[in-house]
């Protein structure tokens, strides 16, 4: 596929996520806690907030420059609007709230937690999106020929995955349990797509 046809399905995917992701934020209020002990023993650390916020450009990577197959970006795009649907309802259904610490960190690693804190700050853990994208991201790149031709490069992908899911936990973002959501969501999402797009003859290609 050319990068020009794969940024207008993305760019697609981004107005969809984010209008009815800051939709939701304007509509619904917080009901609910999934807050458990063990989250009590995540220590709130500020300068995971870089990691954090590298989840956009790792998707803009990974769709745009490292998955070639039309095949596996569709599996993954799919993957993703399906998962957006799921993860949309579910605020809906589950409105939970996290409440924010003080925000910690000095100069700019600072002010970059309070600008995320103040354009996230509504009903929306569970199940964490930042968790369920980096792991669509992961599978996305793990099926793909370009990214298994670069040593290495797979199990940078699955730090990276791993990474985005801790930070929603030190950034206090999201409770253990929406993480737990998260990733079981994506597997799910992803797998199913994987199974569907793979029997239809229009998503067939050569490269990957």
């Amino acid at each position: 596929m050319s990068k020009l046809s794969k940024a207008k399905y993305m760019f697609l995917f981004g107005i969809f996520n984010l209008g009815t992701y800051f939709l939701i934020q304007q509509y619904v209020s917080h009901e609910y806690s999934f807050h458990l002990a063990v989250d009590d023993a995540v220590p709130f650390v500020p300068w995971t907030v870089w990691i954090y916020h590298t989840l956009l450009p790792g998707i803009i990577a990974t769709m745009l420059l490292l998955v070639k197959s039309k095949k596996v970006f569709f599996t993954t795009f799919w993957a993703s609007i399906l998962a957006t649907v799921i993860i949309h309802l579910c605020y809906i259904i589950f409105p939970s709230f996290y409440p924010r610490p003080e925000a910690g960190g000095e100069g700019i690693t600072r002010a970059f937690v309070e600008f995320s804190f103040a354009i996230d700050n509504s009903s929306n853990t569970f199940p964490s999106g930042h968790v369920t994208f980096a792991w669509l991201m992961f599978w996305g790149a793990f099926w793909s020929d370009a990214v298994k031709k670069v040593l290495g490069l797979r199990r940078l992908y699955l730090l990276w995955a791993i990474g985005i899911s801790l930070s929603t936990l030190t950034m206090k973002m999201h409770y253990v349990i929406d993480v737990i959501g998260g990733f079981t969501l994506a597997a799910f999402c992803f797998f199913l797509a994987k199974e569907i797009v793979g029997r239809l003859s229009y998503y067939k290609d050569v490269s990957k």
